[in-house]
């Protein structure tokens, strides 16, 4: 992982690890089987989701855990990638910002389609070790006019 500044932790293995984790558990996701991805997750009232297929943002772990049902639900027969952009990694906090590329079979529709998403993400280091606290995805990769 690279960072523009700050400590990044290359070669640390409990966070390789926990970012192997998390690449398993969305490849299971884009599948329609969010559970691997939701064990990832802080299970308190401080979570957070922005969802990359739209919607409120979601407070709570009983409401996020919810929206990432629901949003995994979409998905059929996928398959992800990612192109890391930067991150930090501090001795229990944690970010880090990406593309992700999913192609699915998305909302019911039998063709699969491309997903292009920037995500950010916020990692805490707890007494059991890394969790996600925040996600923010958006399809918004285009440029607007200014």
């Amino acid at each position: 992982m690279k960072a523009g500044a700050g400590s990044m932790v290359e070669g640390n293995s409990e966070w390789s690890a926990f970012m192997a984790r998390i690449d398993a558990a969305q490849e299971e996701f884009a599948h329609g089987r969010p559970g691997d991805f939701k064990a990832l997750w802080s299970h308190t009232d401080d979570v957070t989701l922005s969802g990359g297929l739209g919607g409120v943002v979601e407070v709570g772990w009983d409401r996020v855990a919810a929206r990432l049902d629901w949003a995994s639900s979409n998905y059929a027969e996928g398959d992800r990638s990612n192109q890391m952009i930067g991150g930090f990694v501090g001795d229990d906090l944690a970010y880090l910002v990406r593309k992700e590329i999913i192609e699915a079979k998305i909302g019911g529709v039998a063709a699969r389609s491309r997903q292009e998403l920037r995500v950010t993400m916020v990692f805490r280091r707890g007494a059991d070790g890394w969790c996600i606290i925040h996600r923010h995805a958006d399809s918004q990769m285009g440029v607007s006019s200014r």
